[in-house]
């Protein structure tokens, strides 16, 4: 008989230092980098990195044009953390043309398995309880997996840009919640 995962989306708290810091450490190995969060910080100082992204989330001392999120790590079985999410409800302009509402990273060894597509649906769950109509997400680049964890979850291509710092270009996709 097959094994049922569990997979549940909680905000980064204490309990998941070590498998937040293990995910990290396979996108460091994997020579990806990890430049999404204060990870000299989540080194240092787990508790305090754990406060910053709580200050992010209320919008405490963010720099001007950022705007506040909320950042999840998707895990299994209560256990191995899969991924990074993060959420914007509010994307006022000009943050809206660098990024949209939604933003996630799943670690190496865990994609093509279908995590950012279930993840990315936890987290329309959530818009969809904050009245959302519903939410832009950017990729940049070629990033085929991304967009089929987009478009299963109901994603539509907008319109495809120039990114104003990279120059890469960047597809943006509406889902509606």
């Amino acid at each position: 008989m097959e094994r049922t995962e569990v997979l549940t989306l909680e905000e980064i708290s204490m309990p998941r230092a070590a498998g937040y810091l293990d995910m990290i450490d396979e996108f460091e190995a994997a020579g990806e980098g990890y430049p999404y969060n204060n990870i000299a910080l989540a080194r240092r100082d787990f508790a305090a990195f754990v406060r910053e992204l709580e200050d992010e989330k209320h919008g405490i001392g963010l720099p001007p044009g950022i705007v506040p999120q909320t950042t999840y790590v998707l895990v299994r079985d209560g256990e191995r953390v899969l991924g990074e999410f993060r959420f914007r409800p509010t994307v006022p302009p000009p943050f809206r043309t660098n990024n949209g509402h939604i933003g996630y990273n799943v670690r190496p060894s865990e994609r093509r398995k279908g995590y950012a597509t279930r993840g990315l649906a936890m987290l329309l769950s959530k818009a969809r309880e904050l009245c959302m109509e519903g939410v832009m997400l950017p990729v940049v680049g070629e990033n085929a997996g991304s967009v089929r964890a987009i478009e299963k979850n109901g994603g539509r291509l907008e319109r495809r840009v120039a990114g104003p710092r990279s120059g890469r270009v960047v597809s943006w996709y509406w889902v509606r919640v």
